[in-house]
């Protein structure tokens, strides 16, 4: 894909569908786990202009941010799932531990919009932590690989069970 027909950065459906392109492009095959994922992430793009008008006309009202941060959870965790099934099933063209690093980023972010989902109830302006989603993935990415590394070297250090 070109330069000159990237769409601007932010959460538009372009700058989303755009994403779907650069996966495929990262991918050597198609699985049918990935195919799986890809096509609700595909559906919750699709619908993700309605959010974004309801949060437009109600912007303090808690269903329209619970229905807007929902959506976009979900569209954030298959992204996740696209990511980790490439790195997991060896489709990734280049480097693994780069696709993972950029999962950890992204389970960052979901957690972000599933935090704001509770908190919409409780806080009238809750839709303001959107705006530091990318900080979530800039230093929550970095923290979520190292407790996943730290989790995974504990689990591969312990001696194998004895038959006493």
């Amino acid at each position: 894909m070109s330069e000159d027909v990237r769409p601007e950065p932010g959460l538009s459906p372009e700058r989303l569908a755009f994403f779907t392109d650069a996966v495929m492009d990262q991918i050597r095959v198609l699985s049918p786990t990935f195919a799986f994922w890809h096509a609700p992430y595909l559906l919750l793009v699709a619908f993700l202009p309605f959010p974004t008008t309801v949060i437009g006309s109600a912007i303090t009202n808690p269903m329209a941010q619970t229905l807007f941060a929902g959506t976009m959870a979900g569209i954030v965790f298959c992204e996740v799932a696209l990511k980790e099934v490439s790195a997991d099933g060896g489709l990734v063209i280049g480097d693994v531990a780069r696709a993972r690093r950029h999962a950890d980023a992204s389970w960052a972010v979901g957690l972000w919009f599933v935090l704001s989902l509770g908190l919409a109830w409780v806080f009238s302006y809750a839709y303001v932590l959107w705006i530091f989603a990318p900080l979530s993935a800039t230093y929550g990415g970095p923290l979520i690989t190292r407790l996943r590394t730290r989790r995974t070297r504990s689990h591969d250090e312990q001696p194998p069970p004895t038959g006493s």
